[in-house]
């Protein structure tokens, strides 16, 4: 009976943290180029239960009942990295990959990358993110120049990833994969970190003018909502029952 108290209260454990991340990948439902997040359940280690015999004859009998396991358990969090749909913003600013790969940006902690193609230009002249970070090219980072604004122009991006400015090809954006993505570490401020991997050119296009949505379905998530809150009530009433048990054991069968 306490064992099964137990696992049920691992099945309330997990069903909580699966609601969390579904949670927080709706929050970011509308957030440019999110990729959603999946939690791998895995069950514990099953343990081998035996029965002990003859006792009083001696020697001792174990004999076998079989395997149990104490529950499950979240073994790993899943990052969807299928591309989202683009849509057009009109906005020079604004790149989408149309392929595999991340722009290159530099952040107090390093080098990071993102799909985030929500960029602008500071006063400097330099394309950075949304909260400031340069966003890198192939001959370093992209900068159109202090005249840039007093100039008038606008930044164009070919499809190969060239920053044009006038008649002047200034800098190539450089794309990038890794070797393994769920290796990547998720950070705040759409970034993924990663640290330890090799950076491997791609070749995917740039559609300038455009966003990638996130990779997140709404209704889907709400499906898996309703789903996650039903196993974790059925978990909830497993836990009821079972401490309606003990304590019949203890009050009832104890006083027989």
């Amino acid at each position: 009976m306490v064992r099964g108290l137990y696992t049920a209260g691992t099945g309330m454990q997990v069903q909580t943290r699966r609601m969390d991340i579904i949670s927080n990948d709706l929050a970011n439902s509308n957030t440019t180029a999110y990729r959603k997040d999946y939690a791998v359940v895995e069950s514990f280690d099953e343990v081998l239960i035996k029965r002990l015999d003859g006792i009083n004859e001696g020697p001792w009998d174990y004999k076998d009942l079989g395997t149990v396991s104490n529950g499950a358990r979240i073994a790993d969090i899943y990052t969807d990295f299928r591309p989202g749909n683009l849509r057009l913003t009109g906005i020079s600013n604004n790149l989408a990959i149309n392929g595999e790969g991340f722009f290159r940006v530099t952040t107090p902690d390093g080098e990071r990358l993102t799909r985030d193609g929500s960029f602008a230009v500071n006063g400097n002249g330099d394309l950075v993110t949304s909260e400031g970070y340069p966003v890198q090219g192939k001959d370093g980072p992209i900068q159109l120049g202090r005249n840039f604004f007093d100039q008038g122009r606008e930044m164009k991006v070919l499809p190969d990833g060239k920053v044009v400015l006038g008649t002047i090809v200034l800098n190539t954006i450089d794309l990038v994969t890794v070797d393994d993505l769920q290796a990547l570490g998720r950070e705040a401020d759409n970034l993924f970190d990663p640290t330890g991997q090799q950076l491997n050119p791609v070749n995917s296009l740039i559609e300038q003018g455009y966003l990638e949505s996130s990779n997140v379905n709404p209704v889907n998530a709400m499906v898996d909502m309703i789903t996650v809150s039903r196993a974790y009530e059925a978990n909830q009433r497993m836990v009821q029952i079972h401490d309606e048990l003990i304590g019949k054991a203890v009050n009832d069968v104890g006083k027989g």
